[in-house]
């Protein structure tokens, strides 16, 4: 018994090590100009990493925001080159990268700050500490995945404040995600715990492209280190009732508050704003079909984009992604903005 106890102990220091020194292998460090932090309502911390326009200054700000199970690094990535808000930065736009709670910097500060939180409490809380903490009348909304679902319900629920919003890979329905549909069979084992784990496989991705892998992004369309540092560097655990909602919303197929008060989904007819939708061909978790039926429901100005050979993520990573994808974002967002 203490053999076999002595065993486990061992196995367990070696996979802590294991984690940790991939982990050090790959690290990135962010490379924000500033680093502020916006108070919520119900005591939390988000933070907001800056990035200081270069040349001419447009207004109005942009406030980037990242997707499911990441940190800022989804849209301000250490390596420069990845970053889309500094990419919009040299163009003279005033970058914010947020941090919704529980993600990255951001932090509980005060005793009674909620220790459980779902995608509404992102709307209601979130959102609007960010957007007061930056400072102006107005944003320009960029947001990946989850990221791009907050800033479409964001433009509805406070439209005197989004000016106009860029959704990269939004799942505004899931009708069309067959592969997903596969894949929910399984979740009742899913913990959205499993930043450890990402990071323990790290070393061997980009090695192997199974069609499970390919949900977060096409693995072939990422360069291998690149991959690797995304996980070391910005895939973070889900809280529980996130979670629970996002699975609610794919066996469904709805797009609602977790009371199923407010259709964030039927709010998009609503809204005046121009907006910009990206999909990626072979994305498995947003399908083109899934992002055209929410620009179809969309009742603002908007313009379709859809990126041939690109997967999830790699919208933002993909080798050419900067080159392809980026400068799509800078154009719509010049044309509602002012030097």
């Amino acid at each position: 018994m203490i053999f076999w106890g002595g065993i486990f102990v061992a196995l367990a220091i070696l996979a802590v090590a294991h984690v940790f020194f991939w982990s050090w292998v790959y690290r990135v460090r962010p490379q924000q100009d500033e680093l502020r932090y916006a108070r919520t309502k119900d005591g939390w911390d988000i933070a907001l990493a800056r990035r200081a326009p270069r040349g001419q200054k447009r207004t109005p700000p942009v406030l980037l925001c990242h997707g499911l199970a990441a940190n800022r690094g989804n849209v301000d990535f250490g390596i420069d080159r990845y970053s889309l808000s500094l990419y919009l930065a040299q163009s003279g736009f005033d970058c914010y990268a947020l941090e919704l709670r529980g993600h990255g910097a951001s932090r509980r500060v005060e005793k009674d700050a909620p220790r459980r939180w779902n995608f509404d409490t992102y709307l209601l809380q979130d959102i609007p500490a960010a957007i007061e903490a930056i400072g102006a009348d107005k944003v320009l909304w960029v947001g990946h995945s989850q990221g791009a679902l907050l800033g479409l319900a964001a433009a509805v629920a406070y439209p005197g404040k989004i000016a106009a919003v860029v959704a990269m890979a939004p799942p505004t329905h899931f009708h069309a995600q067959n592969e997903l549909k596969r894949l929910l069979r399984f979740s009742f084992l899913a913990t959205g715990r499993h930043r450890w784990l990402v990071r323990a496989v790290s070393p061997i991705a980009g090695l192997f492209h199974p069609s499970w892998g390919q949900f977060a992004l096409n693995t072939r369309n990422v360069d291998a280190r690149v991959y690797r540092q995304l996980m070391c560097n910005v895939v973070e655990d889900i809280s529980p009732g996130v979670l629970t909602q996002f699975l609610k919303w794919a066996r469904t197929d709805v797009f609602v508050s977790e009371d199923g008060k407010v259709d964030y989904r039927g709010g998009l007819a609503g809204a005046k704003q121009p907006a910009l939708f990206v999909a990626g061909e072979r994305d498995l978790l947003a399908p083109p079909a899934s992002v055209r039926a929410g620009f179809d429901l969309w009742g603002g100005e908007k313009e379709y984009v859809e990126a041939k050979r690109y997967g999830h993520s790699d919208l933002i990573f993909g080798r050419d992604a900067p080159e392809e994808i980026f400068p799509k974002v800078r154009n719509f967002l010049l044309k509602r903005s002012a030097a």
